[in-house]
């Protein structure tokens, strides 16, 4: 038993002694090097719990490379998909609830969501599809993390905000995530500053909601295009397209017959262009709606 250990020890302590699976004592073990005495007397525990991890690293690799199929696999839909990460009870689960159709078990104990969580979120004429991220940070879990267009970093406002960002970048960039587009939140917020690198909010009162929805489409760096059909108005949800996208790249989007049978496209928008006939060269604009013609 360390000393002056404090009951965060303590806790991480039982969930390793708990654990059932490889995963679940790493990061068990993971939480009670953070929190375990750093002074010199302390030097031969943490020595023999790093000795520890390294064994449970090492099964953990065997047990990954006996597996090659992965645990989870979620097929992309919608205009992106968006990963929420951020350590235990820091208000994932409610977060994805309120932005989505999503009815993930909420607890105010740690690891409560096992397995990712999939929820689709409206916005601007636009689907999103947003993915809670256990805070055990498995493998299977984290390999989402490489597919994703964005990921939401969840910090929780009533503990060390600086501390919780750290651990969580340390953790992407250990799995060479550290890359990838970002946005980070600071949850259960009752004070937000000017800081516009982080959005604050509260997803329980589902404050701070809409910022967030348009920091997100902000982050994504995309285009909207809506199409239609010959004297109708255009469809929803819309489509999200890379910047600099073309009219053929809509219609490989919508299905690949479009450009066997392609003829032209008219293009409406807000400018005295609208209604004008393009080919599939055209560079297409945010909020442009195209009606394609086919033979």
């Amino acid at each position: 038993m360390p000393v002056n250990a404090g009951p965060e020890y303590f806790a991480a302590e039982k969930r390793y002694s708990e654990a059932r699976t490889t995963e679940q004592k790493i990061v068990a073990l993971q939480d009670m090097i953070r929190t375990a005495p750093h002074h010199k007397g302390a030097e031969n525990l943490l020595a023999d719990l790093r000795k520890r991890l390294s064994k449970l690293k090492k099964e953990a690799l065997i047990e990954r490379k006996k597996s090659h199929k992965p645990k989870f696999v979620i097929r992309k839909e919608g205009a992106a998909q968006i990963c929420i990460i951020g350590l235990t009870n820091s208000g994932k689960s409610t977060l994805l609830n309120s932005l989505t159709n999503a009815k993930t078990k909420i607890a105010d104990y740690p690891y409560t969501t096992k397995e990712p969580q999939v929820g689709m979120m409206v916005y601007n004429d636009l689907q999103f599809q947003l993915i809670e991220i256990p805070s055990s940070f498995n493998s299977e879990s984290l390999g989402l993390l490489h597919s994703c267009d964005l990921i939401i970093l969840v910090l929780d406002a009533t503990q060390k905000i600086d501390k919780q960002k750290d651990d969580l970048m340390k953790l992407l960039k250990q799995n060479r995530l550290d890359s990838k587009k970002m946005v980070f939140v600071k949850n259960k917020s009752k004070v937000c500053g000017l800081n516009q690198n982080v959005i604050c909010l509260d997803a329980q009162a589902g404050v701070g909601l809409d910022e967030l929805k348009e920091k997100i489409w902000e982050s994504l760096d995309l285009i909207k295009v809506y199409t239609k059909s010959p004297n109708k108005t255009r469809d929803i949800p819309a489509l999200a397209l890379e910047k600099d996208s073309t009219v053929e790249d809509l219609a490989k989007e919508i299905h690949n017959d479009f450009i066997k049978t392609f003829k032209f496209a008219r293009i409406f928008n807000s400018t005295k262009f609208s209604g004008k006939r393009v080919g599939l060269e055209y560079k297409l604009r945010d909020n442009d709606v195209v009606e394609i013609h086919t033979d």
